[in-house]
């Protein structure tokens, strides 16, 4: 096939840019008809290690294979990142761009201490890349970073999946159809639901998070790309993301932002307390009343908010936070949210936010070291990534990170998928059980089109 001239006119660039500067990474912008979501739709054949989008704000991020990767041991968490990630990001730039700079795309384990088991053994304690090819559309800008030694014919099929959607291989007309593997022990989850209650109840702690996890199969591979489109489609103001390893994928489309830096203003999310959305407006509406009334999600939310604060006050000045929560309405289920904001003081970065912040007690409880104790009692699976930071950050340090939630790993025909709750002294175990399955129907239909069937 002969190759578009607009994509022979993007290699030529890239060929003229690299004979003047081979060591150099070069961001090239490209006309608005390229469209990097495009390869998503068939992420392993273009060899995409990792994505992030925020659909509502437009922005994608799509990385193309791994010139540089960081990676944490077990036992760090991401402060042990910090300086690798500087001196992977020290490499000159020529970018026509603001958005078309270098970038390390990754993430961490929930907890960096466990050695990993199924499904988690590809993915390690965490790592950050930086492409060999980043395809970017931030606002208007569109554009590929590209790293050194990249040979520019090897951008022929990205670019012209970008150019052309429709040269991305057919999808099967259906999607996988999905039933369980393994479900929720309900039996078990109620009677951890009751003694964490218990505990709480009498003083012991404030709040533990317990989640648990449900194991899908289908007739077929499961399409990635698919996944992603329904993600993005049916919750446009989420973080949706994918992290690729060893022949699995860890996606999500998570509500929660963890924290974001971003011209010295730091912002971070405080999201607790939950429940359904109603059938009709007026049933919304009431629920919404609800949540905003009860006491334990009040009490829930304002721990965590209280968390973020105290462990942003020694990064940052002009810390600031409203005192009523406001509603946060996703398609399925409306959380309490409060954001947090204020001004980075010199020399924090975003990875330092990440590490003083990571776990908030929205996904781990508090206080948090016997919280982790009681996650250690109570489940029985490796959360790995689920409820760890993955997102972005860049050569001056400034990134973003959202909590992963909402999630799975995908593995051929097989998704793990991971939910969980927050418990507290007034929690009852039956509607503790009722929110979790709620919260694992987003990505158990955007990876079957449908609720899954028990397997007869």
């Amino acid at each position: 096939m002969t190759p578009d001239p607009r994509v022979s006119e993007v290699i030529a660039r890239l060929r003229a840019r690299q004979g003047q500067g081979p060591d150099r990474v070069h961001g090239l912008a490209l006309p608005s008809v390229f469209e990097p979501r495009s390869l998503l739709q068939a992420p392993e054949r273009y060899g995409v290690r990792a994505s992030y989008e925020r659909p509502l704000e437009r922005l994608a991020l799509v990385a193309i294979g791994e010139a540089r990767s960081v990676e944490v041991r077990r036992r760090e968490g991401p402060s042990a990142s910090r300086g690798a990630a500087r001196r992977a990001l020290a490499v000159r730039a020529e970018v026509d761009a603001p958005a078309l700079r270098p970038r390390l795309l990754g993430g961490f384990r929930f907890n960096p201490s466990p050695p990993p088991a199924a499904p988690w053994e590809p993915f390690g304690a965490g790592w950050l890349l930086l492409p060999r090819v980043l395809a970017v559309a931030e606002g208007d800008a569109r554009g590929v970073v590209v790293a050194p030694g990249v040979e520019p014919e090897s951008l022929n099929a990205p670019l012209t999946a970008m150019l052309d959607p429709a040269s991305a291989p057919a999808r099967p007309a259906e999607p996988a159809g999905l039933w369980e593997r393994l479900g929720v022990d309900a039996v078990a989850w109620c009677r951890s639901v009751a003694a964490i209650a218990d505990e709480v109840r009498a003083g012991a702690y404030e709040k533990a998070v317990l989640a648990t996890s449900v194991e899908l199969e289908g007739d077929r591979l499961i399409d990635v790309g698919r996944t992603l489109a329904r993600l993005r489609d049916g919750y446009p103001d989420c973080h949706v993301f994918t992290l690729s390893a060893g022949g699995s994928t860890f996606l999500g489309a998570s509500p929660e932002l963890l924290v974001r830096l971003r011209d010295g203003r730091v912002e971070a999310l405080g999201l607790a307390g939950s429940i359904r959305r109603g059938a009709t407006p007026e049933e919304d509406e009431s629920l919404g009343r609800e949540l905003l009334g009860s006491a334990k999600d009040r009490i829930e939310h304002e721990t965590v908010v209280r968390a973020i604060r105290e462990r942003l006050a020694g990064a940052t000045d002009e810390l600031r936070a409203p005192n009523v929560p406001a509603l946060r309405r996703l398609p399925n289920i409306q959380h309490l949210a409060t954001e947090v904001t204020g001004r980075a003081r010199s020399g924090v970065d975003v990875l330092e936010l990440v590490r003083r912040l990571h776990p908030t007690p929205a996904v781990c409880g508090y206080p948090q070291d016997v919280a982790r104790r009681v996650i250690e009692t109570h489940e029985h699976f490796d959360r790995g990534w689920y409820a760890g930071p993955v997102g972005w950050v860049d050569a001056r340090g400034e990134g973003e990170f959202a909590v992963a939630l909402r999630s799975a790993v995908v593995r051929g025909p097989r998704a793990w998928l991971f939910a969980g709750n927050g418990i507290m002294g007034d929690s009852d175990p039956g509607l503790e059980l009722a929110e979790v399955q709620l919260k694992f129907r987003p990505l158990a239909e955007a990876l079957g089109g449908r609720p899954p069937r028990p397997r007869e």
